[in-house]
C-alpha cells in the first residue's frame, strides 16, 4: 500500500514509519525542512521517501499526496501550555489542510491520530466509551484545537472519501521523545507534586499498540466515519504508573501531594495572574482527576488487542533507557536506527 504520514519525525510518526515499513507499504513522509536532522536519517534508514512540506500549507501535502492510498495524520503540536494561535495553526487549520490535500489527490482513507483528551474536564471519566460529549469549556487550547480538529475529521467522511479517528492517551515507550522528557527536569529539581496521592486512574497507550491500532484503522472497511479509544486497558493509577515510569530513568518519585481542590484552585489563579504559572488546571486533571476508556469498540470493530502489557512494557522501556542514557533522553535526542518497541 502507498501511504503519506504527517507528523513523521515525531514520536508516533517515527514508529508508525518504521510499521509501515516492516510490512512493505510504500511510505512518504512530509516533513520541515527545519526537521530535526537525525529523525530525517531514520526516516530515510527506514527507507521511507521524504518530502519537503508543512501542515500548515494545504498544497504541499496534496503534492506529497499524489498517487497516495491512506494519508495518516499525525502531525500535531501537544503542549498542556504553549501558544494558543501555534496550537490552531497545527492541530486545527493542519487537520482541515490534510483533509483538502487528501480530497484534492483523490485520496482513499485519512487516519487521524486525536486525543483522549478531546473529553478532559475537571470530572472524571470512568470507563467511558466514545460517545462521551465534550466538555463545555476545554482546560487547554492543545484538547481543544484537537477536538475542534477531530470534528472535521468526522464530518468529512463520505462517499469514496473514508476517515477515521484514533484517540490514545498517555503515550509511552522506547523512543519516547514526549512524556518521558516532561517529567525528568521537574523530578530533578524536586518541583513535581502528587495530586491526591496519585489515586487517580490514568489511561496510557503503549507506542507499539498505537501503531498497531493505526494499521487496523487504515485496512478495516468497517471503520470509516468512527472514532476509537485505544489505550493499554489497565486500571492504574498515577502513582502506580508514573512510580514504574520514574523507575526507568532511576530518579525516586516525591512524598509531596497536594489535594485535588487545592491544586485545582491554585492553578486557577496562577493562570490568571501568572505567564508561567508552576502548573496548570490541565496538568492537575491529567493527574489528578481519574481517566478510563472502553475500548471494547476498538477490540470488536478493528481487533485491536494492545500489544503488551503495562509490566512488560516497562521492561522495554527499561531496556532503551539503559541503552540510551537519562540525559540523552531527557535532551530528547533520536537515533538513526529505530529501537525495538
Amino acid at each position: 500500500m502507498k501511504t503519506l504520514v504527517t507528523g513523521a519525525t515525531g514520536f508516533v510518526g517515527r514508529a508508525l514509519v518504521a510499521a509501515l515499513r516492516a510490512r512493505g507499504d510504500t511510505v512518504r513522509a512530509l516533513v520541515r525542512r527545519s526537521s530535526d536532522a537525525k529523525a530525517l536519517a531514520r526516516l530515510r534508514h527506514l527507507g521511507a521517501e521524504t518530502r519537503d512540506g508543512d501542515v500548515e500549507d494545504e498544497a504541499s501535502i496534496a503534492r506529497a499526496a499524489a498517487g497516495v492510498e491512506v494519508i495518516f495524520h499525525a502531525a500535531g503540536y501537544a503542549s498542556l501550555r504553549g501558544d494558543k494561535k501555534r496550537h490552531e495553526a497545527v492541530n486545527l487549520i493542519g487537520t482541515e489542510n490534510a483533509l483538502g490535500a487528501a480530497k484534492t489527490a483523490g485520496v482513499r482513507r485519512l487516519v487521524h491520530v486525536s486525543s483522549a483528551g478531546v473529553t478532559k474536564s475537571m470530572r472524571p471519566r470512568s470507563y467511558v466509551h466514545e460517545d462521551l460529549p465534550q466538555p463545555p469549556s476545554f482546560l487547554d487550547a492543545y484538547c481543544e484545537t484537537k477536538a475542534l480538529a477531530e470534528d472535521l475529521v468526522i464530518a468529512a467522511n463520505g462517499g469514496a472519501f473514508e476517515t477515521v479517528t484514533l484517540r490514545p492517551a498517555w503515550i509511552w515507550g522506547p523512543d519516547d521523545t514526549t512524556l518521558l522528557p516532561t517529567f525528568i527536569r521537574p523530578l530533578r529539581e524536586g518541583r513535581f507534586v502528587w495530586i491526591d496521592g496519585g489515586q487517580s486512574l490514568v489511561a496510557t497507550s503503549y507506542i507499539r499498540s498505537v501503531t498497531d491500532a493505526l494499521l487496523l484503522a487504515a485496512k478495516v472497511p468497517e471503520a470509516a466515519g468512527r472514532v476509537y479509544y485505544i489505550t493499554d486497558d489497565e486500571r492504574v493509577t498515577a502513582r502506580e504508573f508514573l512510580t514504574q515510569l520514574f523507575g526507568a530513568v532511576s530518579l525516586t518519585p516525591p512524598r509531596r501531594s497536594l489535594p485535588l481542590g487545592v491544586a485545582a484552585t491554585v492553578a486557577w489563579v496562577a493562570e490568571k495572574l501568572m505567564r508561567n504559572p508552576p502548573f496548570t488546571r490541565s496538568e492537575v486533571a491529567s493527574l489528578g482527576v481519574s481517566a478510563h476508556f472502553n475500548i471494547q469498540r476498538a477490540r470488536k470493530e478493528l481487533g485491536y488487542v494492545p500489544a503488551v502489557t503495562v509490566t512488560e512494557g516497562m521492561e522495554r522501556l527499561r531496556a532503551w533507557v539503559k541503552a540510551r542514557g537519562v540525559d540523552a533522553i531527557e535532551r530528547g535526542e533520536i537515533t538513526e536506527t529505530p529501537p525495538e518497541s
